[in-house]
């Protein structure tokens, strides 16, 4: 799992049914550099929502087969956005070894 923050959503004219009840977000997901404020994101992804994320939203995201653990049946999803971030709190140099 790894934070993300959403940019927009993703329109398709022609969709898989078990995709039924979502819908695509746009994300951008977090790497070293955002955690240190500079701004840097790794390159968006197409991320499966239930939940109703909204536009500059952090979220978390599950990817690869671990997305399509929450269906029933098997569902083309690659991420699925399992959890709303309220806030993030993280520090450094916490843990580091001296």
């Amino acid at each position: 799992m790894r934070l993300g923050t959403v940019i927009g959503t993703v329109t398709l004219t022609v969709k898989s049914p078990k995709l039924r009840g979502g819908r695509l977000l746009l994300v951008l997901p977090w790497n070293a550099a955002t955690l240190a404020g500079q701004g840097s994101h790794d390159a968006a992804i197409v991320v499966y929502d239930e939940l109703g994320a909204a536009a500059g939203q952090t979220v978390i995201v599950s990817e690869g087969a671990e997305a399509a653990c929450p269906f029933p049946t098997p569902t083309p999803v690659d991420a699925y956005c399992a959890a709303l971030a309220d806030e993030v709190f993280y520090e450094p140099n916490k843990g580091k070894l001296s």
